[in-house]
């Protein structure tokens, strides 16, 4: 490779490298530069002394370059050939302490489910290895999978969530360039569940029926638990908040005098609000009223929304929230085997502001649909259809 020393505009006596020794200087690509003999330096040497020292330490420098230039490539060597065997258990452990810092517990808890799932049906295996066939194996392993709970196989679509979830790791795995392809993960089809909601008749039955076991219910737990269940049917019905967000909502976050409930994540409980959002919800006059009421009657000691009233959480768990509406909504004679803040109360207040003339694109910001397309969902068309068919049909 031939040297390249010349004199700076500061009499310093230069070299230049290619960047790549194995390659060596590209046309119209300038090198490394480097000082080899300062200007001050030069002073006290003759010419040729100086470029005698200038050429000694071009070849030391040059020397350095290279060896740091083979360690690198080593190193990438050595990280190819890491990736080239790299195992799905150890990728999928990278994408769960990703997932980790920004999804629910209870998002992750089913995230590492999936992968627990896969690695005992399918086996581990380098990753680059995986294609249509392990797709296949897994999807048809999830079939015969057990649920704790019922003791049934579990359904079509907690398969395709599984599913769904391995393909949103196989993308990460491609974006990250630990996985060479982009494969489209084989799903069954889940049919399509017309959306039951409760009626705004049964939703006056409920409240009236809430309303009425507050002033029925004995002092204790049996009062907390009535007060809680009416206070979290306030609160879905005039924000259409969910569950979570009810059962984590701190007494801190409620401001009347704003007339906004603050949703923020609850770091203490370990909660986060779905998508990342921290949404502030507007309070309207219905529910400002019963706010007023509710916090003037609270003890000193209650720091959450549903409290168990002494400053501690009415559920640790606050899927135990569901099912306490569930039996309340089935003991007061209202359709069985809706989910009653999912479907019966936020659903069904989505569909009637819908119905009802509001615009989607309002509804979709109360909703806190990242998608509008997921608002549009609960605009039941088909039935809407039906039924303007159904009061055409003649009268015999």
């Amino acid at each position: 490779m031939r040297q390249r020393i010349f004199e700076d505009g500061n009499g310093n006596l230069c070299g230049e490298y290619p960047h790549d020794p194995a390659v060596g200087f590209v046309r119209s690509k300038r090198g490394l530069r480097r000082r080899l003999v300062l200007a001050d330096e030069r002073q006290t040497l003759t010419d040729s002394d100086a470029m005698a020292l200038a050429l000694k330490r071009y070849a030391s420098k040059e020397a350095e370059i290279r060896d740091r230039q083979f360690a690198n490539d080593a190193k990438q060597r050595a990280e190819q050939q890491r990736l080239k065997n790299l195992s799905f258990a150890d990728a999928a452990g990278q994408w769960m302490a990703m997932v980790e810092q920004t999804a629910r517990p209870k998002t992750i808890l089913v995230y590492r489910q999936t992968i627990r799932l896969y690695l005992e049906h399918v086996g581990d295996h380098p990753l680059r290895e995986f294609g249509r066939s392990q797709n296949e194996v897994f999807a048809q392993a999830l079939t015969r999978v057990i649920s704790h709970r019922s003791g049934k196989p579990i359904s079509i679509a907690t398969q395709h969530m599984h599913l769904r979830h391995l393909g949103g790791f196989i993308r990460w795995a491609y974006d990250n360039e630990l996985y060479s392809k982009v494969i489209r993960i084989k799903k069954p089809k889940v049919p399509v569940q017309e959306m039951e909601v409760f009626s705004m008749d049964q939703l006056t039955v409920l409240k009236r029926f809430l309303a009425d076991n507050v002033d029925q219910a004995l002092p204790g737990r049996d009062l907390v638990n009535a007060k809680n269940l009416y206070r979290a049917f306030m609160l879905a019905t005039n924000c259409l908040l969910r569950v979570g967000a009810i059962a984590h909502l701190p007494l801190a976050n409620i401001d009347i005098a704003a007339g906004v409930v603050k949703i923020r994540d609850v770091p203490e409980l370990g909660w986060k609000n779905k998508g990342g959002k921290w949404p502030n919800k507007p309070i309207n006059a219905n529910l400002a009223d019963f706010l007023a009421d509710d916090l003037a009657n609270r003890s000193p000691a209650e720091r959450w929304f549903l409290d168990d009233g002494s400053g501690n959480t009415w559920y640790s768990d606050y899927s135990h929230v569901s099912r306490a509406m569930g039996k309340a909504c089935r003991n007061a004679g209202l359709p069985d085997g809706v989910k009653p803040f999912h479907w019966g109360m936020r659903a069904a207040l989505i569909t009637w502001l819908l119905n009802n003339g509001e615009t989607p694109q309002k509804v979709q910001q109360l909703a806190d649909h990242s998608d509008i397309q997921t608002t549009m969902r609960y605009y039941n068309t088909r039935e809407a259809q039906q039924r303007d068919a159904v009061d055409r049909l003649p009268v015999f």
